[in-house]
């Protein structure tokens, strides 16, 4: 008889964590829809989200351990994998230490907190540091800033979208790919909802985007100057002396060094660069200032440019100065649901490059580097979870290369990738609906929801074959390699346990480690446990933000005030005149910048075939039709695109759209190569990330992000 069930659960695919109604018959899924009940998304959901059971599903689904043998990819036991692995990564720790051993953690199980959590802890049993994740590829320069400005990485602050008059938004797509740094489910509803009670939005973008369609004025801008853009921006505020003085007497420190670094930069100077007029500049600028809670906010678009950090001092400096920052309709610092973890008081710095790490992460520009050069802290065992670094970070050629280098490399997923290709051993993970879980660090440690709302979900399916929870294979790992998780002899004893617990009948998934953990932060919280949160399927919503409870009480700089002059970031503003002169030497170049598209998530989207019909099935250099025509190229022809000595092949496709001297390939995309992705492989396109710069070179100072948007290219 079918056992028919209905559940309720959040989507872990991006920050929006959007509740979904999930059905089930004989623990497969058959049908997702969003859940109009959910306290905060209210029935919203996207396409990628609505079809989760297409990967769950996947004819390709990991089910068990696999070796490499002779070149070739063998299932073996459990056993004989913990077995093996853990006695190879202990031989490697007792030679070489734990600055041999690194790991990569990726998209989308970055979005689910418990093996986030799990990962972390497998790394403090080996005195691991060198963790990779994809945040220097999209937002590395925010928890960078936020330590200057504010204090610590996880002090971050987002619009009061739904009270705010004026929006200036840079370099984001929300009807494509969400909002990053917010919880905004259902975003452009409530971006179209300023126009309404009679404000105003901008989008200051190369490309006229789907989202300037919807809403609001399109400012085009010229690739990777979005930091003059700023400047001049910042001018015309201190030139019209808008400034807040008696707030920001009172809690800020810098203004003075912000006002002479803000003075050469004119909005008639910046336009140079930008090709935004000055008359359009100094209106954004009066629409600011004249509306009763205004905010700046950045995303993807500028955070991968060459100066995503200082973009992001700039940006934050203004709302705060104008006094926006902790106001009504201006920019919020929310609270976070559960106790924050202690500041770390380490300033570690990479062995290749001495670029400093960001929130406890080495950059993963300098990844292939930390394996491949010789010497002590060299990189020999390297465990991926949930990550296709291959296809999604700079400098692909340079990483195969590396993970062929590595002694023992070991991925963990729900199928065998590109970069698992190079794997000795696939341990297959969980989906997230085989997971019990709560809404992911950036909410619950830092509290980035315009609507303050907490939901616990139970696991929907159970696990597919023999896979296993990334927790108990990082523990079981842990114990055979005679290393305690978290360096806790105690933790290591409790799991134990519970795995033993576990095995009883009945008992089961009530002593599992996943569950008290949460459990315990649950309560930490004031939520209760999870047999409360079983009563809230559609989650509860918290206490409200309070505008006016940030500035002079929760700042974590050692001043307790707002930092507007950070001495590495200063140094650098000042010698931006050569890059100024350098963009004017370059203005007839093409710039390359990145795309997100409706049907693509990073690479793991691509191996279901609702998401590649017809015209889907590749990427495509977008480029505006002025462009092609000089280089004499035709709708669907095949172009070369070259960044330094590196090239790729791509159909082109004209879009009137891209602002002329601009080009685009979105990434995730070469598959051809992916033999145990039956359907990814099928596709065209090519791997831009291919041809992307890497190594210490190619990484912004202060934050480690890989320059991926604005990159100087050619087209033939």
């Amino acid at each position: 008889m079918p056992l028919d069930k209905t559940h309720k659960t959040i989507c872990r695919i991006c920050e929006a964590q959007c509740g979904l109604i999930v059905r089930t018959s004989n623990n497969r899924v058959t049908e997702i829809l969003p859940n109009e009940a959910h306290v905060a998304s209210k029935g919203y959901a996207c396409i990628k989200g609505l079809r989760m059971g297409d990967f769950v599903h996947s004819p390709d689904r990991l089910h068990t351990p696999l070796k490499k043998v002779n070149g070739e990819f063998v299932a073996i036991s459990w056993e004989q994998a913990l077995a093996e692995i853990g006695d190879k990564l202990k031989a490697i720790h007792a030679r070489h230490g734990g600055e041999s051993i690194a790991a990569y953690m990726g998209n989308p199980i970055g979005f689910s907190l418990w093996p986030t959590m799990a990962m972390n802890s497998f790394m403090q049993a080996f005195d691991a540091h060198k963790l990779f994740t994809p945040g220097t590829q999209d937002c590395a320069n925010k928890f960078a800033g936020g330590e200057r400005l504010f204090g610590g990485a996880n002090e971050q602050v987002f619009p009061d979208i739904d009270h705010t008059q004026l929006l200036v938004v840079i370099g984001s797509n929300p009807v494509i790919s969400k909002m990053s740094f917010i919880s905004l489910p259902h975003p452009m509803q409530r971006i179209e909802a300023i126009e309404q009670r009679g404000g105003k939005v901008y989008w200051v973008n190369p490309r006229y985007t789907e989202s300037a369609r919807r809403a609001g004025e399109h400012v085009a801008i010229r690739p990777d100057t979005d930091v003059f853009f700023l400047l001049g921006f910042l001018h015309e505020v201190l030139a019209r002396d808008a400034v807040a003085h008696e707030r920001v007497a009172k809690y800020m420190n810098g203004l003075a060094t912000l006002r002479e670094l803000a003075l050469p930069w004119t909005p008639e100077r910046v336009a140079q660069v930008t090709r935004i007029p000055a008359q359009t500049l100094r209106q954004m600028v009066s629409d600011y200032l004249a509306a009763d809670g205004a905010a700046l906010y950045f995303s993807t678009g500028v955070n991968q440019g060459s100066f995503g950090l200082m973009a992001y001092w700039l940006q934050e400096s203004i709302n705060a100065i104008t006094g926006n920052l902790d106001k009504r309709g201006g920019v919020l610092a929310g609270k976070s649901v559960f106790p924050k973890p202690a500041k770390s008081t380490r300033t570690r710095r990479s062995r290749i490059g001495n670029v400093p790490y960001v929130n406890e992460t080495i950059p993963a520009g300098v990844m292939a580097d930390e394996i491949l050069t010789p010497g002590d802290g060299k990189v020999r065992a390297m465990f991926n979870m949930s990550g296709n670094p291959l296809l999604t970070c700079a400098g692909s050629n340079r990483l195969a290369k590396a993970f062929a280098d590595l002694e023992l490399f070991v991925c963990i997923d729900i199928v065998r990738n590109e970069t698992a290709r190079y794997a000795h051993y696939v341990l297959p993970g969980l989906h997230s609906l085989e997971r019990a879980d709560v809404p992911f660090y950036f909410f619950t440690f830092m509290g980035l929801m315009p609507q303050r709302s907490f939901t616990y979900t139970e696991p929907v399916l159970t696990p597919a074959g023999e896979s296993r929870d990334e927790g108990l294979i990082f523990r079981q790992l842990c114990r055979r390699a005679g290393r305690p998780i978290a360096g806790s002899r105690l933790l290591q004893w409790l799991s134990n346990g519970a795995e033993a617990l576990a095995r009883i009948p009945r008992l089961g998934s009530a002593a599992s480690v996943d569950r008290w953990f949460l459990s315990l932060l649950m309560r930490a919280g004031k939520l209760g446990g999870v047999r409360n949160m079983r009563r809230h399927p559609d989650g509860v919503l918290l206490e409200p933000n309070s505008p006016g409870d940030y500035l002079g009480q929760r700042v974590q700089t050692a001043s307790g005030k707002v930092e507007l002059a950070p001495p590495d970031l200063v140094e650098r503003a000042r010698a931006l005149d050569a890059v100024f002169q350098r963009e004017l030497d370059n203005a007839s170049a093409l710039k390359l910048i990145q795309k997100r598209e409706r049907f693509t998530h990073n690479s793991w989207a691509h191996n279901a075939p609702a998401f590649i019909k017809g015209k889907r099935s590749t990427n495509y250099l977008y480029i505006h039709p002025e462009d092609a025509a000089l280089r004499h190229l035709e709708e669907g022809a095949i172009a070369t695109v070259t960044v330094g000595e590196n090239a790729l092949q791509v159909p082109v496709r004209l879009d009137a759209d891209m602002m002329p001297g601009t080009i685009s390939v979105p990434h995730g995309w070469g598959h051809q190569d992916a033999d145990a992705l039956t359907v990814a492989r099928t596709t065209g396109g090519a791997n831009v990330n291919s041809i992307m710069p890497d190594g210490p070179a190619s990484i912004e100072p202060g934050s480690g992000m890989s320059h991926m948007n604005g990159v100087i290219a050619r087209v033939s």
